[in-house]
């Protein structure tokens, strides 16, 4: 046939090349001064470039080199037609916003002639009233919200038999390895397909598996001829040839395709006729049916109706069968390769939906990171990796270019889509992007770096329907059932010629289930559970202890319980616990061997989110619950601004001037003034960056130096990491307040940890003179001694930190913009009295609020910093995704700065994740109420103490599922929005209202910056395979009780830690 065509076509090329020169000469002098996109060298005399898109390579890889060489936008020759090619998303945002009517065309093609109902199919038709009208139907009629609701339980339906008929064949085939081998692309094809057609059509494709198989045969012929670029397209005067007898087969297909369209067509019309069709059940058909009742064919385009239902009913076919196809195959495809990512979009499921039940699609908008994996596959193999062409209807510019009417254009979104520019290491599957510095880019045609199914007034129509169709398919299919590969090598991921980017070659997986198994395994542990419990045997002890004095407490409680009600009439008060001792309370709950935030706790299931407790002869309330939380610090927060009085902060906290845990009243509120607004805004923080910086840079430095002396010949260091925690954020919090180096006098250093040391745990001891002030002369246990010589040994660092300062600022040596936080607040109290600030001299202020800023950022950042750690020992997976995403903003050439933290987002919900199962205290410090109010519907009377249990409001199983596992991943999903500053009560690790920390913002910086810093250079793991101990300990933060040792190996290059100075 070719050497036909060449002999015939010999005669005739001399005559067609003159013709084409004396156009071109005509054209140029037409457009003499306009400016032309670039032109592609290569293209043939008649042909132009067609020899280049043909093979071997794929045209929009093709396209795609040709860009790297002519630039984003350049024209080529289609045979006799000119093509413009886009290959850039700002050149492609100019094509669809401000030339999008100019580009609203489709060109002619002789596959949409003869097999789309000669242009009825509107969305590769014409642009013009017709299509504007169908469009609008397509819109507002069958793609609606409310109709594609209407239709959820027919995609739910058949999704669910598809996993069950996986399930099925499972049962038979899989042998003793319980394994079945299956390939997946005919079943995903099969899927979509029964899926559109039921929405289409009502009718069950499965039911006649001939008519199926014959449908689909029809539908996959149907995209193999419209992907093919026939002669005839590129050169129209050739068409009577039908070169390749690509026009034959096309005629032969659409009798196929309108074989069954027509039979679907004729049953919904007898349907109609005998009234069985009620509204709630109109299918795609009937919509069509009412909404055409009584057009004409002068109404649309001239098309009869019937044939405007067809090729209407084709579009939707193709649209959303092949394309969702080939979709879910390159997913599952990159899921294989990836195989960690596929265990976190497992882990995200069995968060939000569990093992019990199969997906629904109301699950989906939970679904964040099965979201983003789709995007990410969308974006590395879009459907169409050219989108359909597009014709001008009129001249315009584009890129400073003018294109002439009669261009088509080619817009390359394999190229768009991996621009390095926009997307870092463009080629990695990458999910986690569009959680991070993509989370904003959405695939609806606003953003134009991903427009995978095109934008402006020719975007597809069908873009939320489909979504909910891939995701519903590839989350049902991932959930139910564990998915591997045959054998260890990568997945192929081969494309293929064709109107959409199928996958070259065959997807075998393995398959098993992964929910009965479960649900079977969990039935089996809750039957061979014993009867009994050991709590019983506690409750037998304290029944047994308390049978002696029970009559004599009843009678007390009868007593007060009727000196209550005398006095406050008919108010109801919150609930009391039990098991109060005379002259005591319930101090000896907490007092061992339970923490006391998990024996409030306990108490809490018992007696409801708020009751009250006796502390020596006080009255405590205890708050379990976010709702109640909130109650207490919005409308009663002034009622309880006020700090109960206690023997540590009077003789540790200069008598009461260390502000933070002070009584609320005019020097609380000054002091809170002058920490927020002088030492830590973010001027003042910003200022002392580079401190931070180098401390910490400091700090690694001195692990690898430590490291190369004593790594061995494993090359790894065994090391404890709470002590390093605590020097690196003590000196970091010394040089921000006094400027002083703490880790240069080494003696010092240490003498000023043990005196912090000393001050958190008496001040978290619960001494009987708090309880019972009468009894304070006998300092019982010796703690008010202790107390008085730990406040000597503070007292002693930091006079010397002022007058070191003081000494500095009398002989002019320090400059604005080195002040550190003492000489701010030597500036700021200077001239300052007594009188003006709560009887406290100048001296005591500041060592005193030194003293608040030294234990509130070292001590909490430790602990947190701690438990962090752990919790990422125990989750090696989290650890390596955090690591992951350092390597993607910070890389491995340089270390962490500050300024990277804002992009670390997974980080940021290792830290919340931390703060929620681990606060530094499991209580937050005690408040008072200085005035009678109401809380949860009760009376609090004045003088209540608050008690806000952090550890049972941060682990509420009815706002956190899975409330004791360790899970980042939900503030990133479902809990992406809540945050630790104090407004979104669930989640209150630093408090709220006036009492909450003032150095949220500077706390967070150094926790991020340390932990990031830290496992960005070194790789860590534990010393065994045991968990790391997670057993909490007793005191006002809470602490980790055992030692934290790991394994530390570099993960940088040497030069890096190297070159750090200090």
């Amino acid at each position: 046939l070719m050497e036909f065509f060449l002999s015939y076509a010999t005669v005739t090329i001399a005559g067609i090349f003159a013709f084409l020169v004396c156009l071109h000469y005509v054209l140029w002098k037409t457009n003499n001064r306009k400016k032309r996109a670039p032109a592609a060298a290569g293209a043939w005399p008649l042909v132009g470039h067609l020899h280049l898109l043909r093979g071997p390579q794929l045209p929009h890889v093709m396209l795609g080199s040709m860009a790297d060489k002519y630039g984003p936008i350049f024209r080529i020759r289609l045979g006799v037609l000119q093509a413009l090619v886009v290959s850039d998303w700002k050149m492609a945002k100019q094509c669809f916003t401000t030339n999008d009517k100019a580009f609203s065309n489709r060109p002619k093609s002789v596959a949409v002639e003869v097999m789309g109902y000669n242009y009825a199919m509107f969305g590769l038709g014409p642009y013009g009233s017709y299509w504007r009208q169908m469009r609008k139907i397509s819109i507002l009629e069958l793609l609606s919200n409310h109709r594609v609701g209407m239709l959820e339980q027919v995609r739910v339906s058949e999704v669910q038999a598809s996993i069950k008929d996986i399930y099925d064949t499972w049962k038979k085939n899989k042998g003793a390895t319980n394994i079945l081998k299956m390939e997946m692309k005919p079943w995903f094809g099969r899927l979509a397909l029964k899926i559109a057609v039921r929405m289409l059509a009502g009718k069950r494709n499965s039911c006649d598996e001939r008519a199926s198989s014959r449908t689909r045969d029809a539908l996959r012929k149907f995209f193999e001829l419209a992907g093919t670029f026939t002669v005839s397209d590129a050169i129209p005067h050739l068409r009577w040839l039908d070169m390749g007898g690509y026009e034959k087969a096309m005629t032969k297909t659409a009798k196929e395709i309108d074989y069954f369209l027509e039979s679907w067509m004729e049953e919904h019309k007898r349907k109609r006729a005998s009234g069985q069709v009620k509204d709630e059940q109109q299918h795609f058909l009937d919509a069509m049916f009412s909404t055409l009742e009584g057009a004409s064919s002068k109404d649309y385009g001239g098309f009869d109706v019937e044939t405007i239902i067809k090729s209407t009913c084709l579009v939707v076919l193709t649209g959303a069968s092949d394309t969702s196809m080939v979709t879910l195959t390159w997913a599952l495809a990159l899921l294989l390769n990836h195989n960690h990512v596929l265990k976190k979009a497992q882990a995200e499921l069995d968060i939000h939906v569990g093992r019990k039940r199969l997906v629904q699609e109301s699950d989906l908008k939970n679904l964040v990171y099965l979201q983003a994996i789709v995007k990410e596959t969308l974006r590395l193999n879009p459907p169409t990796a050219l989108l359909p062409a597009r014709e001008s209807i009129e001249d315009c510019v584009v890129g400073g270019y003018n294109i002439p009417k009669g261009t088509r254009l080619v817009m390359n979104l394999w190229k768009i889509h991996r621009d390095p520019s926009v997307w870092p290491d463009p080629c990695e599957f990458q999910p986690e992007r569009f959680l991070t510095s993509h989370k904003d880019v959405d695939v609806r045609g606003q953003h134009f770096e991903l427009i995978p199914f095109g934008s402006g007034r020719r975007i597809c129509p069908g873009v939320s329907l489909g979504l909910q169709v891939v995701h519903l398919t590839l989350a049902s299919l991932i959930h139910g059932f564990e998915i591997k590969k045959p054998s260890d090598e990568p997945v192929d991921m081969t494309e293929s010629f064709g109107f959409t980017n199928m996958k070259a070659t065959p997807l075998h997986v393995l398959l098993a289930p992964r929910l009965f198994v479960t649900y079977n395994l969990k039935s089996l542990f809750c039957t061979v559970m014993p009867s009994y419990h050991p709590i019983s045997r506690v409750m037998e002890f304290l029944n047994l202890y308390a049978t002696a004095t029970t009559a004599g407490i009843f009678a007390f409680l009868v007593c007060l319980h009727y000196v209550l009600w005398r006095n406050n009439g008919r108010k109801k008060r919150a609930p009391a616990a039990a098991g109060a001792w005379p002259l005591v309370g319930h101090l000896p709950l907490l007092r061992g061997p339970q923490l006391p935030h998990v024996v409030l706790g306990s108490m809490a299931d018992k007696y409801g989110p708020i009751f009250r407790i006796n502390l020596g002869v006080l009255q405590a309330l205890v708050v379990s619950d976010s709702k109640i939380a909130k109650d207490c610090f919005t409308t009663n927060d002034k009622a309880f601004s006020n700090r109960p009085k206690s023997v540590a902060v009077e003789v540790m906290g200069y008598n009461y001037a260390m502000f933070g845990l002070g009584p609320y009243g005019s020097y609380w509120r000054q002091m809170r003034k002058i920490s927020t607004l002088e030492l830590l805004s973010n001027h003042r923080v910003g200022m002392l960056e580079q401190v931070r910086e180098s401390e910490v840079q400091a700090s690694i430095k001195d692990i690898y130096d430590t490291w190369k002396k004593n790594k061995g010949a494993t090359n790894i260091l065994k090391m404890e990491m709470k002590p390093w925690f605590g020097r690196l954020t003590l000196n970091m919090v010394v040089r921000m307040l006094a400027g002083k180096q703490n880790s240069c006098d080494e003696s010092e250093s240490a003498r000023t940890r043990e005196a912090l040391r000393g001050f958190l745990e008496l001040a978290g001891t619960f001494t009987v003179s708090d309880a019972i002030p009468h009894f304070r002369w006998l300092d019982m246990g010796g703690y008010e001694k202790a107390m008085r010589k730990t406040a000597k040994e503070i007292d002693y660092f930091l006079e010397g930190w002022l007058k070191d300062h003081k000494r500095k600022r009398a002989s002019g040596q320090v400059k604005d913009q080195q002040q550190d936080f003492l000489h701010v607040m030597l500036s700021t109290l200077e001239g300052a009295s007594s009188k003006d600030d709560g009887g406290f001299d100048v001296d005591t202020i500041i060592k005193s609020t030194c003293l608040v800023f030294l234990t509130g950022a070292t001590d909490t950042s430790t602990v947190t910093l701690t438990w962090a750690l752990a919790l990422l020992l125990n989750h090696n997976h989290v650890l390596k995704k955090a690591q992951a995403e350092l390597d993607i903003h910070v890389g491995r050439k340089r270390q962490v700065q500050e300024s990277d933290l804002k992009n670390l987002v997974y980080l940021q919900a290792i830290i919340k994740e931390t703060l929620r199962l681990y606060p530094a205290s499991g209580l937050l410090p005690a408040r008072e109420s200085m005035e009678d109010c109401m809380v949860g519907g009760y009376n609090i009377p004045k003088g209540t103490r608050l008690v806000v249990n952090l550890w049972k409001i941060h682990r509420d199983p009815s706002v956190w599922s899975d409330p004791c596992e360790f899970q980042p991943e939900r503030f990133l999903t479902s809990h992406k929005d809540v945050d630790v500053r104090g407004q979104h009560f669930e989640l209150i690790p630093f408090g709220s209202g006036r009492r909450i920390c003032p150095g949220i913002t500077l706390g967070l910086h150094v926790v991020h910056f340390i932990l990031a810093s830290l496992i960005h250079g070194f790789e860590i793991q534990k010393p065994s395979d045991e968990p790391v101990d997670m057993t909490e300990s007793f005191g006002l933060s809470n602490m980790k009780a055992t030692p934290l040792h790991v394994l530390l190996a570099p993960r940088l290059s040497s030069y890096l830690y190297e070159q750090i100075t200090g």
